[in-house]
């Protein structure tokens, strides 16, 4: 008994002698015209500016203003309050001067880092004599009055007289600035290891966060200090942001998937592998956010191949990842 079909009366059966066409896709078709408007467009907001630059300004006149008066207040009650008001002020205002010139004269040390590693690569591109005399007589101002300035005058006085212009730059790279990269990857390695193990035991991300930034902070003054730069607030900034920018700018660096796989297959960390990898990453963003800085700070570039890599800092910071978790353990 063949089942009886019931008729929808909702459903419309098709022609099944009209072809049916394809519609044509929007996202193949790149000649349609970009809906857009000008009023829609980002607008730079410059006033924003202007307007706190302006506020500032106000507020500096008022309390110009108000410091005089009150001045000419205290002058007329007592002379001596108007001496002690005034000494006060000139205090103030010399601690905001001596802030101010700090702020834009430890600038001049990077703008000298700069200059000098852009000279260097001109150098060494061409073999000439006479040119590095002007390279020195900027490596020495950055260096004067510095303990940097004796290991200087220690590598030129066994700088040979018949050197060239690229022979100085290498005498100088061996005898000098090898010894500062040293000293600064063992720091790097360092402040990575400790940044990774207490990011590892933390349970808090916020505390993660203040804990690597910290760190972070306290490694770029340190290798500021290694290569002869005067580390402040502003210039710290300035160098973290330039690293980043230039991590951002690499892209992924040094493959390191044999050390986590490593690190994953431990049967002890395997058990608290999201700590210990996140504690791992936090070390490796920070060894090469000190790399980075390390290039930022030499006043001559690395050489090829001379560029310290991030496979033994891996190796170093599972290793004290693993130690630290085993210790915790027995």
């Amino acid at each position: 008994m063949k089942p009886t079909q019931e008729k929808d009366e909702f459903f419309i059966p098709l022609d099944q002698s009209v072809e049916l066409e394809t519609p044509q896709s929007l996202s193949d078709d790149h000649n349609l015209p970009l809906f857009s408007d000008p009023s829609l467009s980002l607008k730079p907001l410059r006033f924003l500016s202007r307007a706190a630059k302006g506020v500032l300004a106000l507020i500096a006149i008022l309390a110009t203003w108000q410091t005089v008066e009150f001045f000419h207040f205290l002058s007329q009650t007592h002379w001596s309050l108007a001496t002690v008001f005034g000494l006060l002020v000139a205090g103030l205002m010399g601690v905001l001067g001596k802030a101010v010139w700090e702020y834009f004269g430890y600038q001049q040390d990077f703008k000298s880092v700069n200059q000098l590693q852009s000279g260097a690569e001109s150098i060494v591109k061409v073999r000439s004599c006479g040119q590095s005399k002007s390279w020195l007589a900027k490596l020495n101002a950055l260096y004067r009055n510095k303990p940097h300035q004796l290991l200087l005058e220690k590598a030129l006085s066994t700088l040979p007289d018949y050197a060239d212009d690229t022979e100085t730059l290498q005498h100088l790279d061996k005898q000098l600035f090898n010894h500062l990269d040293e000293q600064a990857v063992a720091r790097i390695s360092q402040h990575s290891q400790q940044t990774a193990i207490m990011v590892a035991i933390s349970p808090l991300a916020l505390l993660d966060i203040l804990l690597s930034g910290w760190r972070c902070l306290k490694m770029l003054d340190e290798i500021c200090q290694i290569y002869g730069l005067c580390p402040s607030l502003p210039a710290r900034m300035k160098l973290l942001k330039m690293a980043l920018t230039q991590m951002a700018l690499a892209g992924s660096t040094e493959l390191i998937t044999d050390q986590l796989v490593d690190l994953a297959s431990s049967k002890l960390i395997s058990t608290i592998s999201t700590q210990a990898a996140t504690g791992a990453g936090m070390g490796f963003y920070t060894a090469r956010i000190g790399l980075l800085a390390m290039e930022l700070c030499r006043p001559v570039p690395f050489a090829e191949g001379q560029r310290p890599g991030m496979g033994k800092m891996t190796k170093e910071i599972i290793s004290s990842i693993r130690a630290r978790f085993q210790k915790e353990n027995e």
